[in-house]
């Protein structure tokens, strides 16, 4: 049976989403988290197997040949994957980065941090990108964006909303995505 494999570093409340999506579908799904510290309650919640994996090569390739992962979905995820997953699972390997890239994308430009750079530089839009992961932060070819007008919000209503609207939209996305690239429809 082919495997989604979502990988997150925090709450996993996106992770959630796109595991509750994915699940629903039929698809089996397995919880990456990078650290210790990763809350897995989002997805055991749901009853599915979480593994705690070292930021490696051979950290990830050995857990994806064990749960016979095809597709990868970051979550969350905030350390950059090793060039071999990335090389491996080329095509199948995407992120949602919580602004519109190429503009406030990079390493550091997470969670709130990103939202608080946008209402900074005066944005009167933001939203979120879906791209292919590439060894570089947040510069893989965009495959998705949503654009969410943002004027006079405040960096704690802009985060609320744009994560609103990821949990909505990025499953559906990643979904699309895996019948083309896994399904091959």
């Amino acid at each position: 049976m082919s495997t989604c494999a979502i990988a997150y570093s925090g709450r996993g409340r996106l992770a959630r989403a796109v595991a509750d999506y994915f699940t629903q579908r039929g698809v089996r799904v397995v919880g990456f988290v990078d650290r210790p510290s990763a809350s897995t309650e989002a997805l055991t919640a749901l009853g599915l197997p979480i593994r705690l994996i070292p930021n490696t090569a051979e950290g990830w390739l050995i857990p994806c040949q064990e749960e016979e992962v095809k597709f990868i979905a970051l979550a969350g995820y905030l350390a950059p994957v090793p060039a071999e997953v990335v090389a491996q699972y080329a095509g199948r390997i995407f992120n949602s980065h919580p602004a519109l890239l190429p503009a406030f994308g990079g390493k550091g430009m997470y969670g709130r941090r990103v939202h608080a750079a946008v209402v900074a530089a005066g944005a009167l839009e933001s939203g979120f990108t879906v791209h292919e992961v590439t060894e570089r932060y947040d510069e893989g070819p965009v495959v998705y964006q949503v654009r969410l007008p943002i004027a006079g919000l405040s960096v704690e209503a802009v985060e609320a909303f744009v994560q609103a609207v990821e949990r909505e939209v990025y499953p559906a996305v990643l979904w699309r995505l895996w019948q083309e690239r896994v399904e091959g429809r």
